[in-house]
């Protein structure tokens, strides 16, 4: 499944910032560029609304105004971007415990939660290619896509491990959806499901990203507040991961989320001041 193009209204689209934020939603790399007309069409805002958002946008540095009365993304947002990287502790945990788990052919994938429905990749360490039967097999999954809640092992150990509490808001906003990627089609075989991912210990899906991969998750927990903070996942071919291997590469994924939690932990920690 391709990350999804379709932006999505914020919860706070009834404010100022809510508003000029599905502005920046509207971005996808089917449409880098924008004109007014289409912040008209597509949000339904007047012309002197419109004109309004992108101004402020502009103003921020959000926003860049290019040729032909089209507008892209501005510089402010390289700007945040570089400082995401240099201070996200869930990134720099990541970063700093997968860069020696590299790989030649699969690829280690850390996600977070991301809006209601979604998850984001964060960190992506390995090919951006696995070859299969002389196939060469893109991988989807990249820093800053997001991805559906409900496809995919990098999801599923996201979701399975949320509180109860979320796990029902989930199914009462995406019930439809639930139910057409075979998770359950009511509330008790969608708790069942999930329910059987937890006491496995770990996600897997076969093919629904691509039809020859195979993703393995588990959940990075931080183990004093058993907080779950993202997921961690391995893709490789199909071919390379027999069922009876599931539980091993589960293991080797399970240690290396345990040492991103601990460097996480480490690093949102505030330090003691030094008593002289």
């Amino acid at each position: 499944m391709e990350p999804q193009d379709t932006p999505k209204s914020n919860a706070s689209a009834g404010t100022s910032l809510g508003r000029a934020i599905d502005v920046l939603g509207l971005f996808s790399l089917g449409a880098p560029l924008l004109r007014v007309e289409d912040v008209i069409a597509r949000l339904g805002y007047t012309r002197s609304t419109a004109y309004r958002y992108i101004g402020e946008l502009c103003e921020t540095g959000l926003l860049a105004q290019r040729a032909g009365g089209s507008y892209s993304l501005g510089p402010r947002v390289v700007e945040l971007e570089r400082l995401l990287e240099l201070t996200d502790p869930l990134y720099g945990a990541g970063r700093t415990v997968l860069q020696a788990a590299r790989h030649d052919d699969r690829v280690l994938l850390l996600q977070e939660m991301y809006r209601d429905d979604q998850v984001m990749c964060i960190y992506k360490q390995g090919p951006d290619e696995l070859e299969h039967g002389g196939q060469r097999i893109t991988i989807k999954r990249a820093r800053g896509l997001p991805f559906p809640l409900f496809r995919g092992a990098a999801s599923l150990a996201l979701l399975a491990w949320q509180s109860a509490p979320r796990i029902r808001q989930v199914y009462q906003s995406s019930s439809a959806e639930i139910a057409r990627v075979g998770l359950g089609d009511t509330w008790e075989a969608f708790r069942a499901a999930l329910g059987a991912i937890r006491r496995r210990g770990y996600a897997v899906s076969r093919g629904q990203l691509a039809p020859v991969v195979v993703g393995v998750a588990v959940p990075i927990v931080l183990a004093e507040e058993k907080r779950v903070i993202g997921s961690l996942a391995q893709v490789m071919a199909q071919a390379q991961l027999e069922s009876a291997q599931e539980r091993e590469c589960a293991d080797y994924l399970r240690e290396l989320s345990e040492r991103i939690a601990l460097e996480y932990a480490r690093m949102t920690t505030p330090s003691t001041p030094e008593i002289r």
